[in-house]
């Protein structure tokens, strides 16, 4: 008997998953699932086979695919559109007008609670993946953990930092390695907690 990976199983419905979303309810071919997966043809379909049986997919072995409930799958695969609020600084804070450059659609499940998309604008927080032009998504919230990051407003404007503490005083990290010692570490007269940051969105250069 021949044994499956569960990770590669998973991986696999979710690319399935996500192409369909993202193209209007179009299947991917086995080429393309092959080429994703990195598998050969015979294990590619054995793959999308096991996902079949399992009543992940529908597929009838000859090359036609669907979601196994396309009601289902339209509930559980919703998008939310979420609106763009102008830039983030990325660096030392200063003041950034804001305002709506309009709306994103964005999986359902991504958002938790009140969000809201910021451009990402300078590059102190290259280190865990947010260059410039990327759109972060952001729950809105006051409160913070240590540790996360957050978007967060001090008497010299607005900037996207880690949250860490220096004693009971809050300071916020930069997150970029090639930085000087001084302009590694904020330390706010001031500061407020405007938003956590949960996702980065960007495109592929």
């Amino acid at each position: 008997m021949r044994v499956f990976d569960s990770e590669k199983l998973e991986k696999m419905e979710k690319f399935i998953h996500d192409y369909m979303r993202g193209s209007n309810g179009k299947v991917p071919k086995l080429p393309e699932i092959m080429e994703y997966m990195e598998m050969s043809k015979a294990t590619a379909y054995r793959y999308i086979v096991k996902l079949s049986n399992d009543g992940k997919v529908e597929y009838n072995g000859k090359g036609t695919m669907k979601p196994a409930e396309a009601s289902n799958y339209t509930r559980k695969y919703k998008s939310v559109k979420v609106p763009i609020y102008g830039s983030i600084i990325c660096g030392t804070p200063e003041d950034e007008e804001q305002y709506n450059e309009g709306y994103l659609a964005i999986p359902e499940e991504w958002v938790d609670g009140e969000c809201f998309l910021l451009r990402a604008k300078g590059d102190s927080m290259v280190d865990i993946g947010v260059n410039e032009g990327d759109l972060v998504l952001v729950k809105k919230t006051n409160t913070a953990l240590e540790g996360q990051v957050v978007v967060a407003l001090t008497e010299d404007g607005n900037t996207l930092k880690r949250l860490g503490y220096e004693g009971k005083k809050p300071v916020l990290y930069a997150e970029n390695k090639s930085y000087p010692a001084e302009k590694q570490v904020i330390r706010p007269k001031k500061l407020e907690i405007q938003g956590v940051a949960t996702k980065i969105m960007k495109d592929i250069r």
